[in-house]
C-alpha cells in the first residue's frame, strides 16, 4: 500500500521540514473553515461542480533538535460525513489519521476512487471525523511558539 504522504498533493511542503509525514501529535487546530461547494442546478453533472471543501489551519510543533514550529494549512475536498464535537480555545489533538478505504469499481471493472477517512483524535478541545476523496497541503510555513507566522 503507497504511503499516506503520497495521496497528498503538496505533502511534501511537510515532509521536507520534519522528514517524513507527521504524526500531528499534540498539534493544535486553530481554524476552520468549511464551503459547501458550488453545484449547478439541473441534473447534469460536469467538472464545474465544487462538493464540499473543509479548509484546516493546524499549529504543529515537533520536538525535534530544531524544535520547528509550523502553521499547516490543509485542505479536505469532496467532504461527506462530517462530525465535530467540542471546537474551544485550544483545539490540542493527540494524531490526525488518515486511511483509505477502498469503494468498489465501476461496472466496466474499473476501480473507484477510494474515500480518505480523516480523523482528528481529541487531547482537549476538538475531535473531528469524516471522508474526503483529496487532501492538500496548502501551506506549511514557519511560526511562533504561539503560532504566528513570521512577517
Amino acid at each position: 500500500m503507497a504511503s499516506i504522504e503520497s495521496l497528498i498533493a503538496g505533502s511534501e511542503k511537510l515532509t521536507r521540514i520534519y522528514g517524513g509525514w507527521p504524526s500531528f501529535h499534540d498539534a493544535e487546530v486553530v481554524e476552520l473553515h468549511h464551503w459547501r461547494g458550488q453545484m449547478k442546478p439541473g441534473s447534469d453533472w460536469d467538472d464545474s461542480n465544487v462538493m464540499p471543501v473543509l479548509t484546516a489551519k493546524i499549529h504543529i510543533l515537533i520536538q525535534s533538535p530544531t524544535s520547528q514550529h509550523t502553521l499547516a494549512t490543509l485542505r479536505f475536498e469532496d467532504v461527506d460525513d462530517f462530525r465535530m464535537e467540542g471546537f474551544n480555545h485550544q483545539n490540542a489533538i493527540f494524531e490526525l489519521t488518515i486511511t483509505v478505504q477502498e469503494r468498489g469499481t465501476f461496472s466496466n471493472g474499473e476501480r473507484l476512487p477510494p474515500y480518505l477517512i480523516v480523523t482528528f483524535q481529541a487531547a482537549f478541545g476538538m475531535s473531528a471525523s469524516f471522508r474526503c476523496f483529496r487532501i492538500e497541503v496548502v501551506d506549511a510555513v514557519r511560526c511562533t511558539d504561539e503560532g504566528k507566522v513570521y512577517a
